[in-house]
This record gives C-alpha cells, sequence and structure tokens, in this order.
C-alpha cells in the first residue's frame, strides 16, 4: 500500500469506529446471528470484541464529550450499575470476571441502546433504527425461511453433532437452538415489519416493493411463531394487540361515567376476541401443516449424533428422540416448571436479600445452597434481578421502570394532538415496551441476560424516549397544558433551553 494510502485508510477506521451507530449495528448483528447452532461456540468472544470496542466508545462518547448528561434517568442508571458492581466486589472469589461481564453488558443496554435518544434528533434516531430493524427482518426472514425448508426435508426432524434442527419435541426450532428462541425472533421481525411500514410510510418512502416485502416477511414470520408452540411469545403477541386496542378505545379527551364503562367493557370484548382469534389461529396453523407434513415419507432420517473414534472409524447414534409430526407440548404442566423455580429462588433470594449473589453465581450458589435448581436462570427478568443484586438493586430497577412508564403512557396519549403520524409510531413502541415488561415476568429477557431481544427491548424503549423528548420539547416551547401565569416563565425555560440545545450541537 503506497504512504498516502494508509493514512487514508486508517482515517476511515478511526471513524468508522468512532461511530456509534456502527458499533450499534455490529453489536446487534453479533447477538442475532449467536443463536445459531453452527456459531454459539464463538459467541462470548464475539461480544466480548465488541465490548472492548463499545468501552472505548462509552469513554468517547458518553464522558469525554458529555453524552451522557442527556441521558433519561441517568442518575438512577449509574446508582443501578454501582450497586451491581458493588455486588461483584462482595463476592470476589465467586466468577468475578463473568460478573463483571454481565455489568458491563447492561451498561452497554443503558447508554448505547437506550441511550441512542441523548446523542440524536427525533428523525435520526427513527433513521437508524429502520436501519436495524431492517437488517433483522431480513436475517431472521432468512433463518425462518431455512428453517421451513429443513421442515419439508425433514418432517420428524433431524440433529447433528447434539444440536437439534427443524423439529425437536414436536415443535418447530428451524435452524436456531430453542423454541422459543425462534418464536421471539419470529415474532420480533412481525413487529419490525409493522414498524418500519409505519414510519416509512409517514416518511413517503414506502414503496411498492417494500410493502410486498414486508406482507411476505410477516406472513412467513407469523407462521414460523404459530409453529414454534411458544406460549411466552404468542402472550407478548396478544398483550401488544390488546394494548393498541386499549390506546384505540381511551384516546378520546372526554370521558364521563357511562362512556368508561362502555369503554371498558369493549376492551375486555376486545381483549377476548383478540386471544381467541390468535389462539385459534395457531390450532389451525399448527394442524394444517401437521397434515401436509404426513404426507411426506423422507428417504432418510439423519441420525442424533456422530461421534469419531480413535480407529478413524465414524460411529452413528440411533435417533430416540418422539416420532412424529404433530406440533404441541409435551410437556403437560402448563406453567413448564416456572413455579417450581420461582419458589427456589426465592429461597436462594433470602440467603442474600439486600445486594444479591451476581448474576453468574446463579448456578453455583444453587448448588451450595438448595442442593441445585431445576434450570440454569428462573425464567422471570425481575426475579432474576432480584436474586443477582438483592433488593436494593430491583427497587432500583422498579422505579426506573415505573419513572420510563409514566413517561410513556403519559405522551402516547398526548403525543397525538401535536403529530397524528408520531402519536402512532410511539403508540406501537408503547405497545412492544409494555408488552415486554409482560413477557419478561416469564422469561429471563429483561436485563440480566446477553441475549439479543434484551438489547432490542432497550434499542425501541430508546427509540421511544426519542419520541418522547420530542413531545416534551413541543410543550416546553408552547406552553400547552399550562395555567396562564405560568406561561410566561416557560418561555423563559424554552430561551434557555435553546441556548442549550444551540451550544451542546
Amino acid at each position: 500500500m503506497g504512504q498516502k494510502g494508509f493514512p487514508y485508510v486508517k482515517t476511515r477506521v478511526i471513524r468508522f469506529l468512532k461511530n456509534d451507530a456502527n458499533f450499534r449495528m455490529a453489536f446487534m448483528g453479533a447477538l442475532l446471528f449467536a443463536s445459531l447452532n453452527v456459531i454459539r461456540f464463538y459467541f462470548y468472544v464475539m461480544v466480548g470484541i465488541l465490548m472492548i470496542w463499545g468501552a472505548g466508545l462509552f469513554l468517547y462518547k458518553m464522558l469525554y464529550h458529555g453524552r451522557i448528561l442527556r441521558v433519561r434517568s441517568r442518575r438512577l442508571i449509574c446508582l443501578f450499575l454501582v450497586c451491581a458492581l458493588i455486588t461483584c466486589l462482595l463476592h470476589l472469589g465467586s466468577n468475578f470476571f463473568v460478573n463483571f461481564y454481565y455489568v458491563c453488558f447492561m451498561g452497554m443496554c443503558f447508554f448505547f441502546f437506550y441511550g441512542i435518544h441523548a446523542g440524536k434528533s427525533r428523525r435520526q434516531c427513527a433513521h437508524e433504527v429502520c436501519r436495524i430493524l431492517d437488517f433483522i427482518n431480513a436475517a431472521t426472514t432468512v433463518m425462518m425461511i431455512a428453517g421451513i425448508v429443513l421442515l419439508a426435508l425433514y418432517p420428524k426432524g433431524f440433529s447433528y453433532g447434539g444440536d437439534a434442527f427443524a423439529i425437536y419435541e414436536k415443535r418447530f426450532v428451524g435452524i436456531l437452538f430453542n423454541a422459543n428462541v425462534t418464536a421471539f425472533y419470529a415474532l420480533m421481525a412481525v413487529i419490525a415489519c409493522q414498524l418500519l411500514w409505519v414510519i416509512r410510510q409517514y416518511a413517503g418512502v414506502l414503496t411498492v416493493r417494500r410493502r410486498v416485502w414486508y406482507i411476505f416477511s410477516a406472513v412467513i414470520n407469523l407462521f414460523s411463531l404459530f409453529i414454534t408452540d411458544s406460549n411466552a411469545s404468542l402472550m407478548l403477541l396478544i398483550l401488544y394487540c390488546c394494548f393498541i386496542a386499549f390506546y384505540v378505545i381511551f384516546k378520546g379527551h372526554k370521558h364521563t361515567f357511562l362512556s368508561m364503562l362502555f369503554r371498558l367493557i369493549a376492551l375486555a370484548l376486545a381483549c377476548v376476541v383478540i386471544t381467541v382469534a390468535l389462539i385459534g389461529a395457531r390450532t389451525l396453523v399448527q394442524q394444517g401443516t401437521s397434515a401436509l407434513l404426513s404426507l411426506h415419507k423422507p428417504h432418510t432420517q439423519i441420525s442424533t449424533g456422530v461421534t469419531a473414534k480413535p480407529n478413524g472409524k465414524v460411529e452413528i447414534k440411533p435417533d430416540t428422540r418422539p416420532k412424529g409430526g404433530a406440533f404441541g407440548h409435551t410437556n403437560t404442566n402448563i406453567d413448564s416448571g416456572r413455579f417450581t423455580i420461582w419458589r427456589q429462588s426465592m429461597a436462594l433470594f433470602r440467603e442474600f436479600p439486600l445486594m444479591g449473589i451476581g448474576r453468574a453465581n446463579i448456578v453455583d450458589y444453587g448448588k451450595t445452597y438448595l442442593g441445585g435448581l431445576k434450570y440454569a436462570d428462573f425464567h422471570n427478568g425481575f426475579i432474576t434481578i432480584a436474586v443477582s443484586y438483592g433488593a436494593v438493586g430491583l427497587i432500583l430497577f422498579l422505579v426506573l421502570t415505573v419513572t420510563a412508564a409514566k413517561s410513556l403512557l403519559k405522551a402516547v396519549f398526548r403525543y397525538r394532538r401535536e403529530n397524528k403520524q408520531d402519536g402512532r409510531v410511539l403508540m406501537y413502541l408503547t405497545a412492544f415496551c409494555t408488552a415486554y415488561v409482560a413477557y419478561s415476568m416469564v422469561e429471563v429477557a429483561l436485563l440480566a441476560d446477553i441475549a439479543y431481544r434484551v438489547v432490542i427491548f432497550w434499542l425501541l424503549m430508546g427509540l421511544a424516549t426519542s419520541y418522547v423528548n420530542s413531545y416534551e420539547h413541543s410543550a416546553l416551547l408552547t406552553g400547552d397544558n399550562l395555567p396562564e401565569r405560568s406561561r410566561s416563565l416557560h418561555r423563559i425555560a424554552a430561551y434557555h433551553y435553546r441556548l442549550k440545545q444551540k451550544h451542546n450541537t
């Protein structure tokens, strides 16, 4: 390379690494593909390298440029992270580096994904998130199509090297390692299609080709969601639709007692109809798919594992998994063992109630104090935070959750009067975030879990917060919903706000 070429490449590389949008895309891509069976071994190595990149960006963007001062609820976030760090130090001899790894990951979620609103305007945030959602939708749709093709070729599924493909225990897994993970991927792609449709429709860039692509992707992923037979992801979809119904029914400004009664009855009926319709659709799709798969007779059945012996010969293990192409849970217990692990979690919480034990110590301490846990996690985000970081960490996180929920709900019902288009986008974002918090009560998918579904939640929370900031800025400048005597004070505050924004830019 010539002498003039190297400085140019060096400048381009440094510029690339300084761009936090590139970091978010790379981090999201690494977590998205981490659930593929073929690369799970390299997952922590990839995330570790990206977190080193993120640490440098944090020092440069958040601290040096002062962007941390524009993150909403930054004091609560910092207090929670300090609490988690103290917990790591209290259990210094037990998986300290892994616990510190979890703390760094939570910091990435807070400051780079939720904190996307701190360094960008609402339009810039929406533009970047649309790029990420396009990538997620395309990648997930390809994954689901590959899984459906394997399911058509091998209706009973197969395993290779200890990993299940296509179908496992009468649940569609595709090319991912778990049916619940496959279901969330598919559901997130469906919601991404809806968000992309609405945002780009209002931006005037929703072409016919994009409409066809979003419809095709939504159908493929919704079909995949149904045949995974995941109750948790279906519950997330039901709650998402129910919140939209709640918004549509209660978005009026005046509510008398009689109108409130009728609205409550209408909401209850809407929720029942949505629940019955989605469960019924899932049952029909599963029965129809099972009927189609029963017509196909595969030529060979791939073994459950291939083991190489020292003499060079290969031992093929027989397929001992459940046969049959029908979909549905083989576990007759509706809670899937969650009540048992929740009781175990409370017993472990009582041993360290104040500061917790650290996320990485759950399995080891479960063996020490309880004789072992049924699962490696508690399938509940709030319980996981309580056991990992104690009552102090849980209280701080609950205050953060209530604060964010209050600002979102306040803005979502008032923003429509300011801008109907942005108000609708904010409504969909709030619906997802609200439903996701309920979903995290049956899955460890809220914060203390290094996974794609955790990061996408905080990214969409950050986008929703950018809309809230835009609404509050508009209300500050206009003095809406304020008494006349306070509007002069808000004009003065608006003037200082504009000076501050000009100084920051």
